[in-house]
């Protein structure tokens, strides 16, 4: 069969039916320009154009896929790399890891068993527990590693929030946040940056004589008669069948589904919404905009599942993070569109998004007033707020709050109804002089008066970033078919590997998904090379 023929049958609109466990077999879908989904016939060795071998054969070049790669290399194995995309891909900027050495020089110390005792809380007790265990006693070596080729480069890794302000205790918050969490900065870079770090993975992978084939797109993994994975085809930029053999294993790294309406739907349908319409990581850099074709749309998954791989039980957890207002997430008074608040406002990014996605048009507005500035800085710890006040707040201050003299001004600034906003204020304001929250029981060290003009307000703001769900994937980072017996030949990394989280994104450890990208993607390099 031709390849256009091929791509003809395999593409999906973007409203495609859900039916359960489709992946695997999925021929009754129409055409489109581009594929939401990989072949589900075999395709022929006639149509193979050329063929690569190599011990391992690294599917994804993302941050387990960099991980893996050179890992792969330091023990020895010969390695081919390839991706869909012009480069690698990175997401935000965070990486959370335990008893790194920079951790230890600054003083952190953080009760292990406690933070997974929270996570699994917050994950409804769905996750498999011995992920965390992993990440926590591998993470901090990892990041070691990851230092030890960037300080020579002149970047500079930091511990996110430290040293802790006094007056922060996590066993008194509603939702703790745990110091667990790094970031990497240098001169020539503005922010926080996850690239400098895979610029430098990607550098000594070259180095070990790791070849990256970019604009390469797997479409097939390839299952020998004895049940092992011996090769991946994939499609490159001229339309053209190749084979990548490997001698040892395959390891698949390819990111997330997010960007695939109907598998969002199928496994992850409290973000689907969110998803289509605002997904950052698809849009906000250069590279991204310049990519051939939209990315995660969770070939990975469907290539294993159609071997045996099965997916994780849901519900999968997106990332999809809402900014209260104009001053981060700190908790002022939140109100809706009706002029009414809503919720108990010290909550973390993933909760305010999730309260958010219940009120009319999914829109709501942060209130304060001119003494904010003073109040700020004990509202908290965590993504999203900040405990003294930056040039950032103040730029955001400044370019995003709407002012007003008086509270009705404000009201008819928002289009909220007058009547019932300068009631809500009034009630607010009456709970913070008694020193109780009676309506949603806010901690009374966050609650402060909306009394001194001028008056602000600013828009809640949400974005949807990974959806972080995957295949049932045991310690040794391999897949499990539906007798949870693993699939020889082949290994998972990154958001690939199921289990690791449930409902949301657990913000309490700030970059986890990084951290373990990390971990998952040094230990299937370590075990492919060692087959």
């Amino acid at each position: 069969m031709a390849n256009k023929e091929r791509i003809d049958k395999m593409v999906v609109l973007a409203k495609a039916p859900v039916e359960a466990q489709r992946p695997p077999g999925m021929n009754k879908f129409v055409l489109k320009k581009w594929t939401y989904h990989v072949p589900s016939e075999p395709i022929s060795p006639k149509e193979i154009k050329e063929n690569f071998t190599a011990d391992v054969i690294v599917v994804g070049a993302g941050t387990s896929g960099k991980a893996a790669a050179l890992t792969a290399a330091e023990n020895g194995a010969k390695v081919i790399q390839i991706d869909r995309h012009i480069t690698f891909r990175y997401s935000g900027g965070h990486i959370a890891a335990i008893d790194s050495r920079l951790q230890k020089q600054a003083g952190v110390k953080n009760d292990v068993d406690e933070i997974i005792r929270q996570l699994m809380r917050s994950g409804g007790n769905y996750p498999d527990q011995r992920w965390y265990r992993l990440w926590a006693e591998h993470s901090g070596a990892t990041l070691d590693w990851v230092m030890d080729m960037t300080d020579p480069e002149g970047i500079k890794t930091h511990v996110w929030q430290w040293p802790r302000p006094a007056w922060y205790d996590a066993k008194k918050e509603y939702y703790p946040d745990y110091p667990v969490t790094h970031f990497q900065t240098a001169p020539w870079s503005k922010g926080l940056d996850h690239s400098l770090s895979l610029n430098n993975l990607q550098k000594h992978a070259l180095q070990k004589g790791v070849v990256i084939h970019y604009q390469t797109r797997a479409m097939q993994v390839v299952r020998g008669e004895n049940g092992r994975v011996t090769a991946v085809i994939a499609m490159n930029k001229n339309g053209d069948y190749v084979q990548y053999n490997a001698n040892k294993a395959v390891i698949m790294c390819t990111g997330d589904y997010g960007n695939n309406p109907w598998m969002m739907q199928q496994y992850c349908p409290q973000g689907a919404d969110i998803a289509l319409a605002v997904n950052i990581y698809m849009t906000r850099n250069q590279d991204l905009l310049d990519a051939p074709e939209p990315l995660d749309t969770g070939d990975g998954y469907q290539m294993v599942m159609r071997i045996g791989g099965v997916m994780g039980v849901g519900p999968h957890a997106p990332m999809a993070h809402a900014t209260a207002g104009p001053l981060g997430n700190a908790p002022f008074l939140r109100v809706n569109i009706d002029g009414e608040r809503y919720e108990n406002e010290d909550v973390t990014a993933q909760a305010i998004a999730n309260q958010l996605n219940k009120q009319a048009f999914k829109k709501a507005w942060q209130i304060f007033d001119g003494k904010w500035e003073n109040e700020v800085t004990h509202m908290g710890i965590g993504l999203g707020r900040l405990y003294e006040v930056n040039e950032k707040m103040m730029t955001d201050f400044k370019t995003l709050s709407i002012k007003a003299d008086s509270i009705e001004e404000l009201a008819e600034k928002i289009n909220v109804p007058v009547k019932t906003f300068t009631a809500t204020v009034a009630r607010y304001n009456r709970m913070v002089e008694n020193g109780r929250d009676t309506d949603y029981g806010k901690n009374p060290a966050r609650l402060t008066t909306i009394s001194k003009p001028p008056y602000y307000a600013g828009a809640t703001k949400q974005e949807f970033l990974v959806v972080l769900g995957g295949l049932n994937t045991n310690l040794q980072m391999q897949p499990l078919d539906a007798d949870r017996k693993p699939i020889p030949g082949l290994y998972l990394a990154g958001n690939m590997v199921g289990n690791r989280f449930a409902i949301d994104y657990p913000v309490m450890c700030a970059g986890l998904s990084h951290g373990l990208a990390y971990v998952t993607g040094r230990l299937a390099g370590k075990y492919a090379a060692g087959e």
